[in-house]
């Protein structure tokens, strides 16, 4: 771990843990409405238990050639920089703002010093996914999504009513939106259809399916959060939320452990050029 951008996401990923943990044991320290303060939580759960823990097995197998750590990390750093542009933009101030925001920067940092890199010959680990299965959910995430926020956006638009979710939560926008309609949603999609149609922009597949799954835990947690503290919550959503965690992991863990000779598929994969700077 000699370069900038290692140890930027070392530091983020040190970081993220003391917040998280710090968030799950310190019952005061988020001073939003409930709802809200629930959900950041369920991000410390997924943040704590399962991204840090992807970041560091990454940041180590890495170090020592492993291109499929090399993408974790980059998956790793994507979670980080999305929840904590939340955190830092749409969490009430409270004594670890200063170290949400510096997660934000280093995460953001190491991403932008050093992404492009890990992902530019990604073809070893994204010929070994599902190429169908995968890129139809990240397509299918992608869409499903994306009109679910559009249409919250329309009904608030041409009606002036807030959706019932971002009452509960006591802010009157909502920060995923953005982060959603403008960066990552678009990233699952040009990923999945990537490899639908076997183009370079394939390589983003394998760290966007983990992504999915951080994602996903975080809101699940979230949920499982509100409703131990007696909010209502809608199962069904819960359910599909979670599955959608669970097949995305399970597809991103078949591509790590298949082994074998190459598949011939890196003919049809070609390596990103224009990532690789």
């Amino acid at each position: 771990m000699h370069t900038l951008p290692d140890r930027l996401a070392a530091l983020a990923t040190v970081l993220a843990a003391a917040a998280a943990l710090a968030g799950l044991l310190l019952t005061d320290l988020y001073l939003d409405a409930s709802n809200w303060a629930q959900q950041a939580r369920g991000t410390d759960l997924a943040t704590l238990f399962l991204a840090v823990p992807v970041l560091a097995v990454g940041l180590w197998t890495a170090g020592r050639g492993s291109l499929a750590g090399r993408l974790a990390v980059v998956a790793g750093l994507l979670y980080l920089v999305y929840n904590y542009a939340i955190f830092a933009f749409a969490v009430a101030m409270n004594p670890l703002t200063a170290v949400h925001i510096a997660i934000f920067g280093l995460s953001l940092w190491s991403l932008l010093l050093g992404g492009r890199s890990g992902v530019g010959p990604a073809v070893g680990v994204t010929e070994r996914l599902g190429r169908r299965t995968a890129g139809v959910l990240l397509v299918g995430v992608a869409a499903m999504f994306g009109l679910l926020w559009l249409g919250q956006i329309a009904m608030t638009t041409t009606t002036g009513v807030l959706p019932a979710d971002l009452v509960k939560a006591g802010i009157s926008s909502n920060p995923v939106y953005a982060l959603d309609l403008a960066f990552f949603l678009p990233l699952c999609a040009l990923a999945g259809f990537g490899l639908l149609r076997r183009t370079g922009a394939a390589a983003y597949a394998f760290p966007m399916l983990i992504w999915v799954a951080l994602m996903g835990a975080g809101v699940v947690g979230g949920f499982l959060l509100m409703a131990l503290a007696g909010d209502q919550i809608t199962v069904p959503v819960v359910v599909a939320i979670g599955g959608l965690s669970v097949a995305s992991s399970t597809l991103a863990a078949a591509a790590v452990v298949r082994q074998g000779p190459a598949t011939g598929l890196a003919r049809t994969f070609p390596s990103p050029a224009y990532l690789e700077g």
